[in-house]
């Protein structure tokens, strides 16, 4: 079972359109799932360090943990998952937009 297209707000569309398209890749068969042991353990490292870290926690605020979400999506897919096309100060200093996923987001 598989919920997507929850848009908290404008901010975060990208998130939307990346995973429905990496709901439809894993269904086509494009790539498998790592196994649900590693899973749960991801989700219970990410969830501690959410508590360290956060004030959000808790709380309905998913804006700190979207780029990294999306990072991991565009691994999955097998896609870079640096967003400013090389350039390492840019990719460590700017902010994340819609239109640094566009390529991506364009392909079938």
């Amino acid at each position: 079972m598989a919920f997507v297209g929850y848009i908290e707000s404008v901010s975060n569309l990208h998130t939307s359109e990346m995973r429905c398209k990496w709901l439809g890749r894993l269904l086509a068969g494009r790539f498998d799932l790592p196994s649900v042991e590693a899973m749960f353990r991801q989700t219970s490292e990410e969830t501690e360090v959410m508590k360290r870290t956060t004030r959000f926690y808790r709380r309905h605020c998913i804006s700190t943990y979207s780029i990294d979400h999306t990072d991991e999506m565009c691994r999955e897919m097998g896609w870079s998952s640096w967003r400013k096309k090389g350039n390492w100060l840019a990719e460590a200093f700017s902010a994340y937009n819609n239109q640094d996923y566009k390529e991506e987001l364009k392909i079938n």
